[in-house]
């Protein structure tokens, strides 16, 4: 019930995405969220941040690499299969984790 008495029927929609949703480049996966942040990691750490200087700590991890140069995406099983995991095949950028605001925005 809300505050005029009235039943509230309608459901709240999910959180709507403002990304692309991550695909690996070579076998075509779906690259799933982690339940986890490395912001949370750091905290867990015994570090603490100020407010308003967490900046992309708290987005989600995601479970697999993208590169920054090409935008070519792998996940981790894909990742480890190559012979040098942190280097990119396509253009030879370095990769890094996949997080929200390396992902292109949803136009």
């Amino acid at each position: 019930m809300n505050l005029f008495g009235r039943k509230n029927d309608r459901k709240k929609p999910g959180k709507k995405l403002r990304y692309k949703t991550p695909v690996c480049s070579k076998c075509e996966k779906i690259i799933e969220p982690m339940d986890m942040s490395l912001g949370s990691v750091v905290e867990d750490m015994g570090a603490f941040f100020y407010s308003g200087s967490e900046g992309h700590l708290f987005e989600p991890l995601f479970e697999g690499v993208i590169c920054p140069r090409c935008r070519t995406m792998m996940c981790s099983d894909c990742q480890s299969e190559l012979y040098d995991a942190l280097e990119c095949p396509k253009c030879g950028g370095l990769f890094k984790q996949i997080m929200e605001h390396r992902l292109q925005k949803i136009e």
